[in-house]
């Protein structure tokens, strides 16, 4: 009894993990577009820009639409402030706040202006230099990527990017 018992649990764990681990993503099959800012684009700044969220989104399996009807539209709202003083005494160090925010939103909603999605995660870090190329790339790509994974209908949802402060 006790064989056949434990026969029939290691035949039915593997189905099980089988069906955990097809359970997927709710954006799992979706189709995306991207949608830049006009000064993003006509700035330039779009090429800093898409390289990470793009590779991270075709990481996560979705399938470039190139043009209109895509299930979900991405887009990344950059902020930075003017620095300040932190710290004290020989500590102290003029640091810059960065939050990159990546959205996901249905191809109906009309993003507003300011960039803001229907669902987003935001990333900040401080660091000491606010226009560090590689900094930014990873705030995108972990932007991202947390958006994807955590993906819903609707929200912000705010994190630390202290992960992607360089090393010294």
């Amino acid at each position: 009894m006790r064989r056949t018992f434990l026969f029939a649990a290691f035949m039915f764990f593997p189905l099980l993990m089988l069906d955990v681990a097809s359970a997927g993503s709710a954006l799992d099959g979706k189709t995306y577009i991207v949608e830049m800012s006009s000064s993003q684009s006509s700035s330039g700044y779009m090429h800093y820009l898409l390289p990470p969220l793009v590779s991270e989104i075709e990481r996560a399996g979705l399938k470039a639409k190139r043009g209109p009807g895509a299930d979900v539209v991405f887009n990344v709202v950059t902020h930075s402030d003017v620095g300040q003083w932190m710290g004290k005494g020989q500590d102290r160090e003029w640091l810059y706040t960065v939050t990159i925010t990546t959205g996901i939103s249905p191809e109906s909603y009309t993003i507003p202006f300011e960039g803001t999605p229907q669902f987003g995660v935001a990333v900040s870090l401080v660091t000491p230099n606010g226009d560090r190329e590689d900094e930014l790339a990873c705030l995108i790509r972990l932007a991202t990527r947390e958006a994807i994974a955590r993906y819903r209908p609707k929200g912000l949802l705010k994190l630390s990017g202290q992960s992607c402060l360089r090393k010294p």
